[in-house]
């Protein structure tokens, strides 16, 4: 009877999960089938077109507004980067309450300061002089930043402290390498794989953010999410061609996570 009740709690586990993984996908796969389709009155999508898509690609202000949503990930990306490696090093070298208070705080960060609460939060701080940077891009950048530090920390904090880098520091330390050496031949180099994974989540959760773009970017800097939530009003096949386009960069990152991640693995 117990190989029967674990090979039945196996299927049903299997069962549930799949149920649910179909509940995740159809929510994603809806729009990206939508914007394909000539019309969809019924259960399944009736023809074939690129239509939406060739409207979005002759649309100036679609074009703009994912150019715009490029620079301001790729600036996000690039303040990240510069600011949460030292962070992670920092805290990694640190044996004191304080860089265990930081640790910590960073892991629930995400989940208390989610995009909505830092909108409010930098509309009420950066509004009146001299810190009056509401309705500029930069206000846009740092958000997606403080919301995209986090996920680079812990990459690189948990690479860290796999490789226990801290011995290769103090050979290279031994031998006389100034730190600059050590920082361009050493840390960065065996970095290298959970910055460019950790870099491929905050963009791409940066080039699918709304509320912070929307609340303190104002109505002169419009990204891709708030242009699809403006179209949504007067053509929803364009809007689903715009949500599929946010859809195939997310799927880029997370692909390219993963085989960086396979990469290592078969390395190690």
């Amino acid at each position: 009877m117990t190989p029967l009740r674990d090979r039945l709690a196996a299927l049903i586990g299997r069962f549930g999960a799949g149920l649910f993984l179909l509940y995740m996908a159809v929510p994603i796969l809806v729009p990206v089938i939508y914007s394909f389709s000539r019309s969809w009155q019924g259960i399944l999508p009736a023809g074939f077109t690129l239509d939406a898509y060739r409207k979005v690609l002759a649309g100036d202000h679609y074009i703009s507004a994912t150019l715009l949503s490029f620079q301001v990930a790729g600036s996000a990306l690039a303040v990240v980067v510069l600011t949460s490696v030292p962070s992670a090093w920092g805290v990694y070298r640190s044996r004191s309450r304080l860089a265990g208070l930081a640790r910590a705080s960073l892991q629930i960060f995400p989940m208390v300061a989610g995009p909505l609460i830092l909108a409010v939060g930098y509309l009420l701080a950066f509004n009146r002089p001299p810190f009056d940077f509401a309705g500029t891009v930069w206000i846009i950048v740092a958000g997606h930043a403080a919301l995209g530090f986090p996920f680079m920390f812990r990459a690189v904090l948990a690479d860290m402290e796999s490789l226990g880098l801290e011995r290769l520091v103090e050979a290279a330390r031994l031998c006389g390498a100034p730190w600059g050496s050590i920082w361009g031949r050493v840390l960065l180099p065996n970095l290298a794989g959970s910055i460019i994974s950790g870099g491929l989540i905050v963009f791409a959760l940066s080039f699918g953010e709304f509320e912070i773009a929307k609340m303190v970017g104002g109505f002169g800097f419009r990204t891709l999410p708030v242009l699809l939530f403006q179209s949504l009003r007067e053509d929803f096949r364009t809007a689903a061609a715009v949500a599929s386009i946010l859809v195939y960069v997310a799927v880029i990152g997370l692909i390219g996570v993963s085989l960086l991640r396979a990469r290592q693995s078969t390395r190690e």
